[in-house]
């Protein structure tokens, strides 16, 4: 009980922390600040532990948090990725 609770915190902790920065690259459509490589390693821990989550753990709230995590990961990456040096 009390860890699918933390894991809720976790989870719109995570939601919380990526939002402004994908609110601001949608909005500026600029990206030339944030470091790809960071991103890029920001996915692979991500998807990393997402699948330990699903192939280890099976817990749902885990599955949800690390699939919340990768998704916003992916979509700044993305999005820095598009609008990498658009002036």
């Amino acid at each position: 009980m009390l860890g699918n609770v933390l894991l809720g915190i976790v989870s719109l902790c995570t939601m919380i922390s990526y939002l402004p920065q994908t609110i601001q690259l949608i909005r500026t459509k600029k990206s030339n600040d944030l470091s790809i490589n960071s991103w890029i390693l920001w996915v692979i821990s991500s998807l990393s532990y997402f699948l330990y989550a699903v192939f280890c753990s099976k817990d749902f709230m885990l599955i949800f948090e690390t699939s919340l995590e990768l998704f916003f990961c992916l979509l700044i990456l993305l999005l820095a990725i598009k609008y990498k040096d658009n002036i």
